[in-house]
């Protein structure tokens, strides 16, 4: 059978009208062809006949097609009372073969009357009877393609909505999780700057200034879960600095970033938890070094975090730590493209490596 079409005749394009009555001519060549096979033994028959009569019925049945689809949607096969739609489409069903007959008798009768002859049934009841048999097959047929395409439809249309939903959930899990380490920052900022108040001032206003630059940083890309890896370390060198002017002269941080990366988008805030997870666990009383290096490792992006503190003792990553909210994210924006690790630095201290997919 033929596409059937799904949108009325007034709505549907020209070229799908076009291609629908090609398909339509072909299928009833197609049929005739088959005739003519079966008829060689008979060569009375004339091998144009065969296509006249297929030809003819398939014109008729499929433009019969758009009426029925109308009349389906009208009494849906999925609809209750069940009954009312068996009724409906049984009566349905004889108007179609009627119409079939009909239409079949006039186009002939116009096709044989082109070439001089005369077309019609030997016996109009015979006949009629032995179309009603392959219409009520045929009717059947269309109803069944109706039904699985419109369930079709509906599947395809519910299983978009639910990526749909899940995305949407992911995008807010993940900005869940990117605000979980805000506060959690700012508080400890707060208290790194009010314990470095009673030592020096100066270094105390110079603390709040470096906040500042990273409350306007977060505020600009609040609603983005990706930024652009400048903006990234924009964040983690005004941390950074707000860290070394609380431990100054214990404190060696060093940030190396290869170059040509600036504009690859990588998840907001993710530097920055490990490094204060390295300066609470590694160096807790910040005496020691931190290295930061950024690069590129084929079609991924390599952050590598590393101490020169007092190691790690358990790895495991426990929920509702820095650590974990990183994984969580991880997984939700690269699942099953990504790596996070933790190993120990020789001769002392921890390494923190993660990879996910470059965005450009």
């Amino acid at each position: 059978m033929a596409a059937i079409p799904n949108d009325s005749p007034l709505r549907t394009p020209r070229s799908r009208w076009a291609l629908y009555a090609v398909l339509v001519l072909l299928f009833g060549v197609y049929l005739g062809i088959n005739q003519i096979i079966g008829l060689r033994s008979r060569p009375d028959i004339a091998a144009w006949k065969p296509l006249v009569w297929e030809v003819s019925s398939a014109i008729v049945v499929f433009a019969l097609v758009p009426l029925i689809v109308r009349f389906e949607r009208r009494f849906r096969l999925d609809a209750r009372p069940r009954w009312r739609a068996f009724v409906a489409h049984a009566c349905a069903a004889l108007v179609f073969c009627a119409l079939h007959v009909a239409g079949i008798l006039i186009l002939r009768k116009l096709a044989y009357a082109a070439v001089g002859q005369h077309y019609g049934f030997d016996s109009l009841p015979v006949q009629a009877f032995y179309e009603l048999q392959k219409d009520l097959i045929t009717y059947v047929i269309i109803l069944v393609v109706i039904f699985a395409n419109r369930e079709f439809k509906v599947r395809r249309t519910g299983e978009l909505r639910a990526s749909e939903l899940a995305a949407e959930l992911s995008q807010a899990r993940l900005k869940h999780l990117t605000a979980q380490i805000e506060p959690h920052f700012l508080f400890n900022a707060l208290n790194a700057i009010s314990n470095r108040m009673h030592e020096d001032v100066d270094a105390a206003d110079r603390m709040i200034s470096d906040l500042g630059g990273l409350l306007r940083a977060a505020y600009d890309s609040d609603n983005h879960v990706l930024v652009p890896l400048a903006r990234e370390l924009e964040w983690l060198r005004d941390y950074a600095s707000m860290m070394t002017e609380r431990f100054r002269g214990q404190l060696s941080f060093d940030l190396k970033v290869a170059p040509g990366l600036d504009r690859v988008e990588v998840p907001r805030l993710l530097l920055q938890p490990l490094v204060e997870n390295a300066l609470k666990h590694g160096l807790p009383m910040g005496r020691g070094n931190l290295w930061v290096d950024v690069s590129r490792q084929g079609s991924s992006l390599l952050y590598t975090i590393s101490d020169d503190g007092v190691g790690i003792v358990d790895a495991t990553m426990k929920p509702g730590t820095g650590l974990s909210n990183v994984a969580r994210r991880l997984e939700l924006l690269f699942p099953g493209t990504h790596t996070f690790s933790l190993s120990r630095r020789e001769p002392k201290g921890t390494v923190v490596t993660l990879s996910f997919p470059a965005a450009n």
